[in-house]
């Protein structure tokens, strides 16, 4: 029987299919495991319980893991509320605050606009507005958990307060509410300046509107607003919890108020304190016998309570205890060898934008335990929410004021300065309690930095007026240093072995006379490691960490034999380079890859360097459908997830 050419093509595409995978596994070098398995490995997907011997509830406002107050009257504010766009800037004028305007549509808060369809690239003014009902007369506390970017809201026509700010919690304060239906209407507006913070043209999606939950609620008129846990003296035997009550008092006069602090829900401390006439802060120390330390790989957490007189009031929050030091180069966790492997990570997501519903927060932390890594790094405050994530599953947060790619003009600005301060104070002030918290960053990639020591070490020294406790840095672009390393605790630098925005060695000429990188060079990857080298050669006993590494697009799904850019073999060969130099080198503590998922960039980027209007470099696609890069990046983190075997 003759057999046709089609039928023996058919029989040996299996073959083909087969050839083509086994040279991709040669290309890469994949190590195969001891049982002959040459595939990436597939940890359990779902994430364990908590690590926590105290149930400390749910949170009926979806904004934390748990439960933030047992005494307080609370009012979810998410759901769908009346929304209509103001391009033109006339509602003021026309007070909506007190007549709304026929409502375009209804949108679903938290959410962020720029997810619907009609709204997409909508960046101006627009407004929301919805009625509710307070339960009792009584002090209303409104809480926003995050609105991009400039807020002013009123309550039934009247005005509560405004606020300029995109990634921090805010709060207003009306007194003597009664019970009964009200209204709330909320103005808002995405567009970004240069005076901004992040600033007019920042590498991300300014995806604007009420994208964090929002809730009220009834409080006294003495009660706590925050309270921060600080373990030190940490051995096997005790911790020393230094604890700090923010109390505000809106009776005006001088108070005497008991205080008590719980762990576990076990007493711990009881006193008397005197209350300012307005805002108090109540301090004290207790001591927690055979703590359970909290590491990535043992995450142990606490939760705790403090109450206000006879249960007028009371707060809740988690915490962990652990040390985190330097020791020349190294960075020691609980007396250990720690390097970071991890990923820079956006609130970004096709059907979501910034408004990250929890199961989606959830979906990526588990997507990062299965890539094998004990860290994330923001160019924000991520939401309170995925902070608690890392904290119940290990991983260090590398929290950051989104101050991008400022120039030293910018930064000697006394109003960029002021913004850049203010939201330091609310950045560490939100998220002390952290155990997961690795650093404080003052800003990302600055311009010319070299010419704003001056400045620089300003914002440096107010920042350690905040907090002593956690290392403060700021991130270079490049292996780039000068004089101001020496102001910071660690010396973060955003590098890759190969270029991808600029590679003399191997390369075609653009329409501008510049030279841009086409495939991986070896001279250029041997360059980018003498200059990286220079750093520890200039300042040998500060620990340096790689904050983005191996930084490169790739079109998921697209594969080249050649490396070429755009490719994800590119991509997958940049990141395991990088990262694996990052891990080998003694006197380097390990990094972070850029990035975690593909995200949406600015308007002006919609054309320029950016596929499709897409930060293309995440290690898994946009939907988190994993790319070549992600399976390089579990293999490198598996083989190095004990640090201690490097040194």
């Amino acid at each position: 029987m003759n057999i046709s050419e089609s039928e023996k093509m058919n029989k040996n595409i299996p073959i083909l299919l087969f050839s083509i995978f086994y040279c991709m596994i040669f290309v890469f070098d994949l190590p195969a495991r001891a049982n002959g398995d040459v595939f990436p490995e597939i940890p359990p997907s779902v994430l364990p319980v908590v690590k926590i011997d105290y149930d400390d509830g749910q949170d009926p406002m979806n904004s934390r893991l748990f439960r933030t107050t047992t005494t307080r009257t609370q009012i979810n504010l998410g759901g769908f509320w009346d929304f209509v766009t103001d391009p033109d800037s006339i509602g003021e004028s026309k007070s909506f605050y007190t007549r709304f305007p026929e409502p375009e549509t209804q949108l679903w808060v938290p959410g962020t606009w720029n997810a619907v369809p009609r709204y997409w690239q909508y960046q101006n003014s627009a407004w929301y507005n919805r009625s509710f009902d307070v339960p009792a007369d009584g002090n209303l506390r409104i809480r926003f958990g995050g609105v991009f970017y400039t807020t002013k809201v009123w309550l039934d026509g009247k005005s509560v307060g405004e606020n300029e700010g995109a990634y921090s919690p805010f709060s207003f304060l009306v007194r003597d509410v009664k019970k009964g239906k009200h209204t709330i209407t909320v103005w808002v507006n995405n567009c970004l300046y240069d005076d901004s913070l992040p600033k007019k043209g920042v590498d991300w999606f300014p995806f604007g509107g009420i994208y964090r939950p929002v809730y009220a609620e009834l409080v006294k008129n003495i009660y706590i607003d925050r309270f921060h846990i600080l373990p030190t003296a940490i051995s096997e035997n005790q911790a020393n919890l230094s604890v700090r009550i923010y109390v505000k008092n809106l009776t005006g006069k001088t108070i005497d108020k008991k205080f008590r602090f719980y762990v576990n829900g076990n007493l711990m401390y009881s006193g008397s304190h005197t209350v300012a006439a307005k805002d108090a802060v109540i301090e004290f120390t207790t001591v927690l016998q055979q703590p359970k330390l909290w590491s990535p790989d043992d995450p142990n957490l606490y939760s705790a309570r403090v109450v206000l007189g006879t249960d007028e009031d009371d707060q809740v929050d988690r915490f962990g205890v652990r040390s985190l030091i330097k020791d020349g180069y190294k960075i020691m966790l609980n007396r250990s060898r720690f390097k970071l492997m991890g990923a820079n990570h956006h609130d970004d997501h096709p059907d979501w934008g910034s408004a990250l519903p929890p199961h989606i927060i959830r979906q990526d932390i588990e997507i990062f335990k299965r890539m094998g890594a004990n860290a994330v790094r923001g160019h924000y405050p991520p939401a309170e929410m995925f902070m608690d994530f890392c904290d119940a599953y290990g991983l260090m947060f590398m929290n950051e004021v989104p101050s991008w790619q400022y120039r030293p003009d910018q930064l000697a600005n006394p109003v960029v300065k002021g913004k850049i301060k203010k939201q330091y104070w609310d950045m560490v002030y939100r998220d002390m309690n952290h155990p997961a918290i690795f650093s404080w960053s003052l800003g990302n990639e600055w311009r010319e930095f070299q010419k704003a020591y001056n400045d620089i070490k300003e914002l440096v020294e107010y920042a350690r007026t905040i907090d002593r406790t956690h290392f403060i840095t700021f991130i270079t672009g490049g292996a780039h240093f000068d004089k101001s390393a020496e102001l910071i605790d660690i010396i973060c630098t955003n590098w890759a072995q190969y270029q991808w925005y600029w590679d003399p060695s191997f390369s075609d000429e653009d329409s501008n006379g510049e030279f841009v990188s086409t495939v991986l060079d070896k001279n250029i990857g041997e360059e980018s490691i003498r200059q990286l080298n220079m750093i520890h050669e200039k300042m040998p006993d500060k620990p340096v960490v790689l904050t983005e590494f191996g930084g490169s697009g790739s079109m998921a799904g697209w594969h080249n034999w050649g490396n070429v850019k755009w490719s994800e073999e590119y991509q997958a060969r940049n990141v395991w380079d990088s990262g694996m130099y990052g891990l080998e080198q003694e006197w380097l503590s390990g990094g972070c890859v850029w990035q975690f998922c593909d995200t949406r960039t600015t308007h002006s980027r919609m054309l320029g360097p950016r596929l499709r209007g897409w930060n293309v470099k995440g290690v898994v696609d946009s939907y988190r459908l994993p790319k070549l890069a992600f399976y390089k990046l579990q293999e490198l983190f598996h083989r190095y997830k004990n640090p201690d075997v490097q040194n």
